[in-house]
């Protein structure tokens, strides 16, 4: 993350140039100290044989909701890396636009927990998740 005189505008335009985010197509659409939010349109791409979203990219939008619920709301350069996480699978995701929302339910020195769920366009649950977090200090000063 970058330093404090960044807008929130340029935080998100840094975030959502993430390639993985890119390559599967996640945008994020906000990122501050309550809350992360993501949103991806799930294609014919992002389908599994019985034409309902695979699994990994639900994973992927949880885990990429809880961690930037934790950057949004972290010291300037500070990073963090999933230690674990736990995923509930609800409902089956069909094509359509999926939205995913993060949360930090607690903040410690070394670790941070956080939790997200994901919804379809309608607002139906279809996954929700939770995830411990290890904070990456940002680097030293030279």
């Amino acid at each position: 993350m970058s330093g404090p005189s960044v807008s929130r505008e340029d935080l998100l335009a840094e975030w959502n140039g993430c390639g993985y985010y890119r390559l599967v197509g996640m945008e994020v659409t906000r990122a501050d100290e309550e809350c992360a939010e993501f949103r991806i349109e799930v294609t014919d791409e992002h389908l599994q044989a019985y034409g309902t979203a695979h699994g990994g990219i639900l994973a992927g939008l949880i885990d990429a909701a809880m961690g930037l619920a934790i950057l949004g709301r972290g010291v300037p350069g500070e990073g963090c890396a999933t230690v674990e996480m736990k995923l509930n699978f609800l409902a089956p995701a069909f094509p359509g636009v999926l939205t995913a929302t993060g949360v930090v339910i607690h903040a410690g020195r070394r670790t941070v927990v956080a939790r997200a769920e994901a919804r379809d366009a309608d607002g139906g649950l279809v996954a929700a998740g939770m995830g411990t977090f290890q904070r990456i200090p940002p680097p030293a000063a030279t």
